[in-house]
């Protein structure tokens, strides 16, 4: 083999094996970077944590995720198969479904109780219960997702 052939290959082998240590390293925080942390807050951690299981979506567009009673007990109701968190406001006791992203970078974020916020853990956004922006270095609010209840079904509209 010509020397200038062999190097060629060198050079290939070392962008190849490179390649996935660059792809890792430019990857945002996101649900696989938090996805083992044990919850805080008493919050669910998902969909197979809920008394109601996430349902199929309704002809109303609807679905279940959850009761107003797990959501009393548990602070916040987390699903992150279909990226929905519950909040219920603590000054007015409406209840919010917001995605739990954090627009910065993607990660997701926690309910503080003491503080009564939703907090970015990766680089501190908060926004309150509704999902709105209170602080930065996220420069909007959580994208927020229709809610109603029906009896003790809480159900949120995705689309």
């Amino acid at each position: 083999m010509e020397r200038r052939k062999f190097l060629g290959w060198v050079g290939v082998g070392v962008l190849a094996s490179s390649l996935p240590v660059a792809i890792a390293a430019c990857s945002s925080g996101t649900d696989e970077s938090v996805a083992d942390e044990p919850p805080t807050d008493g919050q669910a951690t998902d969909e197979s944590s809920s008394a109601v299981a996430q349902s199929p979506v309704r002809e109303d567009g609807f679905q279940s995720f959850g009761t107003t009673e797990e959501l009393d007990k548990k602070v916040t109701i987390l699903d992150k198969k279909a990226g929905v968190l519950l909040v219920r406001n603590p000054e007015n006791k409406q209840i919010s479904a917001v995605n739990p992203k954090c627009p910065h970078q993607g990660c997701i974020v926690e309910w503080d109780a003491e503080e009564k916020y939703l907090n970015c853990p990766c680089h501190s956004s908060k926004f309150d219960a509704t999902g709105d922006l209170l602080e930065g270095p996220a420069t909007e609010s959580l994208p927020t997702y229709e809610t109603k209840e029906e009896g003790d079904l809480i159900l949120v509209k995705l689309s």
